[in-house]
């Protein structure tokens, strides 16, 4: 598994295709493929939470739950 400054340089779509292949990997038995599976999605969701955060394109809101008792407004 490469880590560190290896992880930081790959683009997003290169990173999700390795952990895809790590995730196949793990399908045929690997325990190390399942393990660096884990965080190369790790990785992609520490990404995803930069770009949420304001420096990429916004998500949109869910809306927010009535109370059951206000149906009528």
């Amino acid at each position: 598994m490469t880590k560190g400054k290896d992880v930081d340089a790959l683009s997003d779509s290169a990173l999700a295709r390795m952990a895809w292949e790590r995730r196949r990997e793990a399908l045929h038995g690997d325990r190390h493929a399942l393990r660096a599976a884990r965080e190369l999605d790790k990785e992609l969701g520490r990404r995803d939470a930069i770009y949420a955060s304001g420096f990429g394109a916004l998500r949109p809101a869910r809306a927010t739950a009535r109370a059951w008792w206000k149906f009528w407004h």
